[in-house]
């Protein structure tokens, strides 16, 4: 599979991110930088989730996922510990959809970076690695 490289503006887009796991979280702290409105789906957080959502930085719905919890959504992040579950997502959104750990079933991949100041550097293997 061959990818378009492309900088996505999430300035106040909404952002649906299910797991609450380690992955979730590193995924929901970069989603944070680029400005999006992250929603958390997931009945369990790290206790850094547990502390954004205190501090009003994330949306958490301490529950399991729903195919209307998608609605709306700029980007999907599918996140969960079960492969199942993270296909389903996948086949639920409408929407730009990363599948952690499965590239094969989403729409886009999420690159290493480096970022000095305002210069950032993608680096990516097309989902190999």
């Amino acid at each position: 599979m061959s990818y378009y490289p492309v900088f996505l503006n999430l300035e106040g887009k909404k952002v649906v991110v299910v797991g609450g796991g380690p992955v979730a979280a590193r995924k929901v702290n970069a989603l944070l930088k680029s400005g999006a409105s992250v929603t958390v789906i997931s009945q369990s957080v790290t206790k850094s989730l547990e502390t954004l959502k205190q501090k009003g930085m994330i949306k958490h719905i301490n529950r399991t996922y729903k195919k209307n919890d998608l609605k709306a959504a700029f980007l999907v992040i599918a996140a969960t510990s079960s492969w199942e579950e993270n296909i389903k997502i996948a086949r639920d959104a409408k929407s730009l959809i990363n599948v952690v750990d499965m590239p094969s079933q989403g729409n886009f991949i999420v690159p290493s970076t480096i970022s000095r100041g305002p210069l950032t550097i993608a680096i990516s293997t097309s989902g190999t690695s």
